[in-house]
């Protein structure tokens, strides 16, 4: 009984983990009714970084002091947060949340292609090689570029750069900062802080 509860409950969790996941594009889209997409790119790094605070200082932790892990952190930001974020928002003003949904979902894909090329992955076997050309056929079919002509094109092209970056920064993470001791709770709030610092600069524009 305990094994089947685990697995319930292990179902529960990534069903609420894609629920969070995948609104995320439609509270874009909402936002962009009313704000440009640098001030929704500033204001997610903000919430973010503010409930992540929250939640360090409920739990006692305090945010990395070395500045080795802030340079880290900083480049994390970068890839994982204030790029893909704006070029999210941008992207959204003319591809519609499901798409956007779609497109990002590439990820793990672009993971796989980096990690080959770094060396983190040694191989592909049959059926991943299978699948990753299986989704970047999808890919293809829904960036249509053979309708390049029509909205959305360049938009599209955002979202799916995001996805990429977001793999960038996935990789880069797991070389230099997942397990070297800091609290992963540290580390996310340290890595929202930093893209909130790198994205206010851009209000102005």
């Amino acid at each position: 009984m305990n094994g089947v509860a685990g697995r319930a409950s292990g179902w529960v969790r990534i069903g609420v983990l894609a629920l969070l996941w995948g609104s995320t594009f439609l509270w874009i889209e909402l936002a962009l009714d009313a704000l440009s997409p640098v001030q929704v790119t500033f204001s997610r790094c903000v919430l973010g970084s503010a409930a992540l605070l929250v939640a360090c200082w409920s739990s006692r932790l305090r945010l990395p002091g070395d500045r080795r892990v802030w340079g880290r952190v900083l480049v994390a930001a970068f890839f994982c947060n204030a790029l893909p974020f704006a070029l999210f928002s941008f992207g959204q003003q003319s591809v519609d949340s499901g798409v956007a949904g779609v497109l990002s979902a590439t990820t793990p894909l672009w993971s796989l292609v980096i990690g080959v090329v770094v060396g983190s992955e040694r191989g592909l076997r049959p059926a991943r090689l299978g699948g990753l050309v299986l989704g970047f056929t999808g890919v293809v079919l829904i960036f249509a570029p053979w309708r390049a002509t029509e909205s959305g094109g360049w938009a599209a092209l955002a979202i799916l750069v995001a996805a990429a970056s977001y793999a960038v920064g996935f990789v880069f993470m797991g070389r230099y900062l997942v397990g070297r001791g800091a609290p992963t709770l540290s580390l996310s709030a340290a890595q929202l802080v930093a893209a909130t610092a790198l994205t206010a600069p851009t209000l102005p524009a």
